[in-house]
């Protein structure tokens, strides 16, 4: 009986994962890391192409270009806090808060619009250079329209507008949780061990 509930509860499980659709939001939130990723990289390449012909604006573009990688891997320098820092009054966390607090959503416009005119109207004869004013433009769009979703579903939801501080906010409540259902489980499991152990502890004891 308890192997046919397990089952059950299983099904129930994976038909509710099964009809689990996924938001927009959530598709728009990938396409910008992935974007952010490639616009650093073609952005780097830019500035030390500038900068191997002798124009210091390269040396700039450059160093913007890392400013750029690190906004864009936020979400995964988050994860790593919410991991190896567990207290949320700690000095760390309250840094990368304010960190976050200072960087997110459509601030980060107002880094790559300035950049994105900037390398179109200097391109210093490079092809690549329209390239990735092209792709600041389109990432500066979809920081926009990401963080004019996460605004309207907060405020529908009354939750978090951040993706940092959800993940964040993750606290050891679930993990006791987690735990609780472990140890269920194996009791349960104990429980119902077959017949003939059970039989021979009786008859021992």
């Amino acid at each position: 009986m308890v192997t046919r509930a397990k089952d059950f509860r299983m099904n129930s499980v994976s038909d509710d994962m099964s009809g689990y659709i996924r938001p927009p939001e959530s598709h728009l939130t990938a396409v910008t890391r992935v974007l952010g990723v490639c616009t650093a990289i073609v952005v780097c390449g830019v500035g030390v192409d500038v900068a191997y012909h002798r124009h210091l604006i390269g040396y700039y573009v450059t160093a913007a270009s890392v400013l750029i990688f690190f906004l864009e891997i936020t979400w995964a320098i988050t994860l790593f806090v919410q991991i190896c820092v567990r207290n949320e009054d700690s000095i760390c966390s309250c840094c990368w808060f304010g960190v976050l607090s200072l960087t997110r959503g459509w601030r980060k416009a107002l880094l790559y619009l300035p950049l994105s005119c900037l390398l179109a109207w200097k391109p210093h004869r490079l092809w690549l250079s329209f390239v990735a004013a092209g792709l600041l433009a389109v990432l500066s769009l979809l920081h926009v329209a990401s963080s004019a979703l996460n605004r309207r579903n907060s405020q529908s939801s009354g939750g978090l507008d951040s993706v940092g501080e959800s993940l964040l906010n993750g606290r050891p409540e679930s993990y006791d949780r987690f735990e609780e259902v472990l140890v269920t489980e194996v009791l349960d499991d104990g429980v119902s061990g077959p017949p003939g152990r059970m039989g021979d502890s009786d008859g021992e004891m």
